[in-house]
């Protein structure tokens, strides 16, 4: 025999819906409280799943946004840190070599960024910051890619002028090439300087070496400072060269410079 089927109409199970829910709202509330422990001990899986799900989705983006500007904060301090390394890397290399070069045997160095550099006009100097101007005092010489390039002429407590060769104040001992001849060299502005009374006996050419003399207490040996760009006749006096020196490397473009302490105190 068929088995009958008994329908069960929308209005009957609201009602039944209805009454139960009359029923637990005048119910006693111990009665509720164990209906509602009941409830949570046999459906707590499925209600933890959806619970864990619920969290995670909330807090998924706002932890994703934490995460990514730790990550951009310790990205950009270690590319600080590689860059700081990486110059101070460069300046021990210098030092370094500076040191390892018999020339400099017992000579200290300060080494200073350079600010400014002024090679115009009839002002030639340089502003350099130092980290320390222990032992710095006027008149000292200053190397930029490993050629004398001016002398300290003001020291303050972080910086440090530097009046170069080419300024028409500068006034140093020097030799040419190969010449045993002691001549003075003096500031000419515009990034040069003049070699006066040079006599024609002598043999110079273009291109020449010009080296800053050995001076007791700032210099032990000759270290080249320019190069003679250009050589006539003097119009004045015919018997002497007109000589223009040059530097011997691009001042404009130093990033730093080294100031020299010789026979520093120990």
């Amino acid at each position: 025999m068929a088995r009958k089927h008994t329908k069960v109409s929308r209005r009957m199970l609201f009602t039944w819906f209805m009454l139960t829910g009359i029923i637990f709202l005048f119910a006693p509330q111990n009665l509720t409280d164990k209906f509602q422990l009941a409830f949570v001990h046999v459906f707590r899986w499925p209600l933890s799943i959806g619970g864990n799900l619920a969290l995670t989705a909330r807090t998924q983006q706002p932890l994703t946004g934490t995460v990514g500007r730790s990550e951009i904060k310790n990205r950009n301090y270690i590319a600080t840190l590689e860059e700081t390394l990486d110059r101070e890397r460069e300046k021990f290399k210098k030092l370094y070599g500076l040191y390892n070069t018999y020339v400099w045997e017992g000579t200290n160095f300060v080494l200073a960024d350079v600010i400014t550099a002024t090679v115009e006009g009839t002002r030639n100097e340089l502003t350099v910051a130092c980290r320390k101007t222990n032992g710095l005092a006027r008149g000292q010489f200053v190397l930029g890619d490993n050629s004398i390039v001016g002398t300290v002429s003001d020291v303050s407590s972080r910086t440090a002028s530097v009046k170069l060769f080419t300024d028409p104040t500068s006034r140093i001992a020097v030799k040419i090439g190969k010449l045993d001849i002691k001549k003075w060299m003096q500031g000419n502005g515009n990034n040069t300087a003049k070699i006066p009374l040079v006599s024609i006996e002598h043999e110079i050419k273009k291109g020449d070496n010009v080296f800053a003399r050995k001076n007791a207490g700032f210099l032990d040996a000759p270290v080249i400072v320019g190069r003679v760009a250009q050589l006539k006749r003097d119009d004045k006096d015919p018997l002497f060269w007109d000589i223009t020196v040059e530097p011997a490397c691009d001042i404009e473009q130093l990033e730093d410079v080294a100031i020299i302490i010789m026979n520093p105190q120990k």
